[in-house]
């Protein structure tokens, strides 16, 4: 390539959380457009990261430092891994997500390395520290998607440096999408793909499902783990859903998981708070699985002139009438998953993502001081 440069990651290796999708996927877009590539694994496995990525990477920064030895463990991988980045001589440095890690890094790299960081989260106050020491240490700041950029256009005094890039998500998996039934549902089968955590409204959910008036013919099955995997089990049995509700642990990967997802009759993620835009509904949407989903972040910028989508407030009464709404459509065929596949390709796609990489990377500068 004529502009070849060399560039710089660092992000999550551990897990297949969005943060760790997009990470992963930056780095093979990065490899395929041909320039010079290191990154710098956050992890806290010492083999962390992909045996076919191992010769690119500097570093591997520990993401847990709960004690005085692991703190000074910790300062010392830093110190390894910004020293090696300092002598690759980054053109561009890219964070994906704001840590004191990457800001760390920052500081050994010289000016003329333009340096961005990529923020996840919608809706940050100004005051945060993470956010605020993320500025004043990079270039720029990338959000994940246009709303969230007009959010800090609204909300700051000034908000050059400021710009949105967006996540990649894993690539579709050739030949699956939902396949549409000639005959009327007699069982609605739903999913949620996505950690059991505290933000992500699944009480509501549960709360929803308790007072339809034929639950008996719904199912939702919870593929993912995490903290409130116990507290949910509990709810579940005391709402009297354990006929309804599955907990089925983590959800396997490539072709399976594509065609586990297209399986289902719709998708439903209920967060009330800390989202951006979840990967999970641009996989939904390349498989033209319909989603309900809640007026959270950035998720109403794939919602926007989506007719195979629900988006609702995040409150008990919008998520009962939307779930109602989401049924009804499932029964009557009024989702199309050609039309939904079509809209991510318009919209989501691979090639749509590229192309803002590709403007961003040529000239970073100019990118981020005129903002579009």
């Amino acid at each position: 390539m004529n502009n070849k440069k060399n560039i710089l990651l660092m992000g999550h290796v551990d897990g297949l959380g969005g943060a760790q999708i997009a990470y992963r996927e930056l780095i093979d877009f990065v490899k395929a457009e041909g320039h010079n590539l290191r990154i710098i694994n956050i992890t806290d496995d010492k083999k962390g990261g992909r045996a076919i990525d191992a010769e690119l990477v500097l570093g591997r920064v520990e993401h847990k430092a709960p004690g005085l030895f692991d703190k000074i463990k910790k300062y010392r991988s830093l110190q390894s891994a910004a020293k090696k980045a300092k002598r690759f001589k980054p053109d561009v440095f890219v964070s994906i997500g704001l840590s004191n890690s990457s800001n760390f890094i920052t500081r050994y790299l010289s000016n003329d390395c333009f340096k961005i960081a990529q923020d996840f989260i919608a809706n940050r106050s100004k005051d945060e520290e993470i956010w605020a020491k993320s500025r004043g240490s990079f270039n720029g700041i990338a959000v994940q998607a246009p709303s969230m950029l007009i959010y800090w256009q609204t909300n700051l005094a000034d908000a050059s440096g400021v710009n949105w890039l967006p996540c990649f998500p894993a690539p579709p998996v050739s030949g699956v999408l939902r396949k549409q039934n000639d005959s009327a549902k007699q069982q609605i089968r739903l999913a949620y793909f996505g950690r059991l955590a505290g933000n992500k409204g699944l009480p509501l959910l549960f709360n929803t499902l308790n007072t339809l008036p034929d639950r008996q013919n719904i199912t939702l099955d919870l593929w993912g783990k995490g903290e409130e995997d116990a507290n949910l089990k509990k709810l579940a049995g005391e709402l009297d859903l354990n006929n309804i509700v599955n907990f089925k642990g983590g959800y396997p990967a490539d072709r399976e998981g594509a065609e586990l997802m297209a399986s289902y009759d719709g998708l439903v993620l209920t967060s009330t708070e800390m989202e951006g835009l979840p990967l999970v509904l641009l996989e939904s949407m390349a498989y033209g699985l319909p989603f309900m989903a809640t007026n959270i972040g950035a998720i109403r910028d794939c919602c926007i002139d989506n007719p195979d989508t629900v988006l609702v407030e995040p409150n008990q009464r919008a998520i009962s009438e939307g779930l109602s709404k989401l049924i009804a459509s499932i029964k009557t065929k009024a989702f199309d998953p050609i039309r939904l596949r079509n809209y991510y390709d318009q919209n989501f796609s691979h090639k749509v993502m590229a192309d803002r990489w590709r403007i961003c990377f040529n000239n970073p500068k100019q990118f981020f001081n005129e903002v579009q």
